[in-house]
């Protein structure tokens, strides 16, 4: 069945500033797979939206997004898909446009900023999650949900990576990557003017979004929950910096809409896609 096309996207063949490809990936899953459903579910979700975002006086009807459908992916190769995303995310930018993902699972980051460093060699990286996605290897696979961004840091170095809202990992995953301990709910705020501190302000930044970053109880439909998670309005705070701040693409993943037969987890995804579309203006 042909996929529906995200709120107010241009069909695939025409140009624009940003292009939206879903990856409809979870191969490596390990606990609740299904995130292979959420490309569709996020299209599906922003029907429900409207273009203007009042938090932040923009509009998608004023920015040309391409939408051009999901890629075909193997469910039993990891490696062909990140290929697969390497390939399409260089279509992308040949035409000068950025790169708008939606996962599938978090390898599909892995694509992504493989590609994006050649173009960027200064590419800072923001990662929204619950989880530090740092092991070595996990289950025996050195590519996998679990290993994500331990070879991301392969591709730009542990220097460039932020984190926001990581509070889920092994012991020695908080140390090598020298993760803080998570402040939890209470310090959310605190912790996303921290990072944009820290962070500098003119250098190329791709952001990765994990829906599970978000507390459960506002996005259950993921594929591990964890508590204590960010809420909609800290986003938006966050959103409001990252506006200002030289957004040169940016993924949303691990949605699995079975998960939450009430669809509101594919409407919040579908708001976070937009809302950081705005950032791209």
């Amino acid at each position: 069945m042909e996929t529906g096309r995200f709120i107010g996207a241009l069909p695939p063949g025409e140009r624009g500033e940003a292009a939206l490809v879903g990856v409809p990936f979870d191969g490596t899953s390990s606990h609740r797979p299904g995130s292979r459903f959420g490309p569709k579910a996020i299209r599906e979700g922003s029907m429900s939206l409207e273009t203007f975002g009042p938090y932040y006086d923009r509009d998608l009807e004023n920015m040309d997004i391409v939408d051009m459908g999901d890629l075909e992916v193997d469910q039993d190769s990891v490696e062909r898909m990140i290929e697969q995303v390497y390939t399409v995310v260089g279509d992308i930018l040949d035409k000068n446009m950025k790169p708008i993902i939606l996962g599938g699972e978090h390898t599909v980051t892995i694509g992504v900023v493989k590609r994006m460093v050649e173009k960027y060699p200064d590419l800072v990286i923001l990662q929204l999650d619950a989880h530090a996605h740092s092991r070595e290897e996990y289950l025996g696979d050195k590519v996998s949900h679990a290993t994500v961004m331990s070879r991301i840091v392969e591709l730009i170095s542990l220097e460039r990576l932020y984190r926001l809202g990581v509070r889920a990992g092994s012991k020695e995953a908080f140390i090598k990557h020298g993760i803080d301990l998570p402040l939890g709910f209470e310090g959310s705020a605190r912790e996303v003017e921290a990072v944009m501190k820290s962070m500098p302000g003119d250098v190329p930044l791709y952001v990765t979004l994990d829906l599970d970053v978000f507390d459960p109880s506002l996005v259950p439909g993921v594929g591990n929950p964890a508590p204590m998670g960010m809420t909609y309005r800290e986003f938006m705070q966050l959103v409001r910096k990252l506006a200002w701040r030289n957004l040169v693409g940016f993924d949303v993943v691990e949605l699995a809409p079975q998960y939450d037969h009430t669809g509101v987890s594919a409407v919040v995804a579908a708001t976070a896609v937009r809302d950081l579309m705005m950032c791209l203006m």
